[in-house]
């Protein structure tokens, strides 16, 4: 303390490894001082949450496959999972894996929960290896999570995701929403509501969840700027949704199609049309294919964006 200003020092240890895992310092006036207290703890709270799944799965990539509980195979699933938007081989796996995870233990509510998200994730690149049921599958799967753990926020983030696809937009937020008050401090969470924002055209309300979710998240994963930079851009603010895209270090689906049409929209011709290219050949979609994986609750949005990626010439 020196007059009037303060300063807290917040350090993570891991107790086995005896490393410092994250540090940080807030500075604040004793005015603020209950203010100060819940961005604190929040953000202490998502680092260790964040922190401790990483390891966990870090640690499992090492274990020999056939050691695996079905808990075990959750987060060896997770570990592609979270890939899944950037390669079809990621989603394969990742289905896969929770696949053997139900077989091992058919009442473990995130491997049911998980697979119908990483199902939808694979069917985005592959539309065409599952039937037209593909979606009535993923949803059985979430509601027998939740038959399981009906206070399962992954659970319930995920029927949010499912209800988008399905077009129920009000149940679509119910849900993102429900997870939400489960787990208020999970900057993951955060990120997936702002982007359900977006889909549902508010995104100045969006953006204000992601900014929270990054401020409370010190490591601020790929997601969220994916998620800032599509709000950008429906704000019309495409240098700052450009500068978002390009904070990215594994683009995804989204990103790079965005990241197209934030260039065009600044009239970068020549740089809209070699990302267009890129975006061809990571994601082996087309612009069509992809806007099938847009759900907008106003479809002139996602004619808009399908003008802008149209008219770029390659």
């Amino acid at each position: 303390k020196l007059g009037q200003k303060v300063r807290i020092g917040a350090k993570l240890i891991s107790a086995d490894r005896e490393n410092t895992i994250w540090s940080h310092n807030f500075d604040f006036t004793i005015d603020e001082m209950f203010d100060i207290q819940d961005e604190l703890v929040e953000t202490i709270v998502s680092t260790i949450v964040g922190h401790v799944d990483d390891e966990e799965v870090k640690q499992l990539v090492r274990v020999k496959p056939d050691n695996h509980t079905a808990y075990d195979l959750v987060l060896q699933g997770l570990e592609y999972h979270r890939k899944s938007n950037v390669t079809v081989e990621n989603a394969k796996k990742a289905v896969e894996f929770f696949d053997q995870a139900i077989e091992v233990d058919p009442n473990c509510a995130r491997a049911h929960a998980w697979r119908a998200c990483s199902l939808s994730n694979y069917v985005g690149w592959r539309p065409d290896e599952y039937g037209e049921d593909w979606i009535d599958q993923c949803a059985d799967s979430v509601i027998r999570s939740l038959e399981i753990d009906q206070n399962d926020h992954e659970a319930h983030r995920i029927m949010g995701a499912i209800s988008l696809v399905r077009g129920d937009f009000e149940l679509a937020r119910h849900h993102q929403e429900r997870a939400m008050e489960l787990c208020p401090s999970d900057a993951y969470i955060m990120g997936k509501n702002a982007a359900l924002l977006v889909y549902l055209g508010e995104p100045e309300k969006a953006l204000e969840i992601v900014q929270h979710a990054m401020r409370i998240n010190p490591f601020c994963p790929d997601d969220l700027f994916v998620d800032e930079g599509m709000c950008y851009f429906w704000l019309g603010k495409y240098s700052e949704a450009v500068n978002c895209f390009r904070k990215i270090k594994t683009p995804d689906r989204e990103s790079i199609f965005y990241l197209t049409a934030s260039l065009s929209k600044l009239g970068e011709g020549i740089k809209s049309a070699e990302t267009l290219k890129q975006a061809f050949k990571m994601t082996d979609l087309s612009v069509e294919d992809f806007l099938l994986t847009q759900h907008y609750q106003n479809p002139e949005l996602k004619q808009v964006l399908r003008e802008i990626l149209e008219s770029i010439p390659i």
